[in-house]
């Protein structure tokens, strides 16, 4: 299980989550409570290991915009929110050298009917897994108002029917704790999970036991799932 601890705002909660076993850690471009720039995210990427994934969250910005980003901060991989842009992720996917990674994020409504969604979605993986450039699909939490960042978790059952035939590794994001990411483990068998608030003592700094609980948790789960 790929696990990402995203939100980052400082070295000491980056290599906390390196050494309790995540994978990546990410850091927010977009604006927002926990927004870093680029200079600010270097100075940490520097001194992390290149082991660890450094993911960029990118809601807006021109190609070069994110390329210049991507390469001051020392990412490895950007996920991308908004309207799925294929020429974009081409572009994207042919200028990061792999095995630098590019998530197209696809949202979830919670204060939308799930019938009322479901078919949109279905079409919108079916057109990603068309192109072929991106790396990961992210479905996150939504409202009609906030595009991401809500802190509630989407329906996961009703949201299982058509996140079941995606061929392409599926990230779950959104409203994730350390009390539930387990059960949405069972419900979406997903290849990876990410979390900013369900981790935090206040936006931008995480809780070391709520950290590390939280990766156990993730861990345990994904061992009794199908794919282990």
């Amino acid at each position: 299980m790929w696990i990402k601890i995203c939100g980052n705002t400082n070295l000491e909660d980056c290599a906390l989550a390196a050494s309790l076993g995540a994978d990546a850690v990410g850091f927010v471009f977009a604006p927002g409570k926990r927004t870093v720039t680029a200079a600010q995210v270097g100075a940490i990427t520097a001194t992390l290991g290149p082991n660890l994934e450094k993911i960029g969250v990118f809601t807006t910005g021109s190609f070069s915009q994110i390329v210049d980003t991507a390469n001051e901060a020392g990412l490895t991989g950007v996920q991308l929110h908004g309207a799925f842009a294929p020429s974009l992720l081409g572009e994207l996917r042919r200028a990061l050298p792999r095995p630098q990674k590019v998530i197209q994020v696809l949202q979830w409504y919670t204060d939308v009917l799930s019938e009322e969604q479901a078919d949109e979605l279905a079409q919108q993986l079916r057109d990603v897994e068309r192109n072929g450039t991106a790396d990961a699909v992210l479905v996150d939490s939504c409202t009609r108002t906030k595009s991401g960042g809500t802190g509630v978790a989407f329906d996961w059952q009703a949201a299982r029917p058509v996140l079941g035939g995606l061929r392409l590794p599926l990230i779950v994001a959104g409203g994730l704790t350390p009390e539930n990411v387990a059960t949405a483990v069972a419900e979406l068998d997903p290849w990876g999970v990410d979390v900013a608030s369900g981790v935090e003592l206040s936006p931008g700094r995480k809780d070391a036991e709520r950290l590390r609980t939280f990766i156990r948790s993730a861990r345990s789960a994904f061992s009794s799932s199908s794919r282990s």
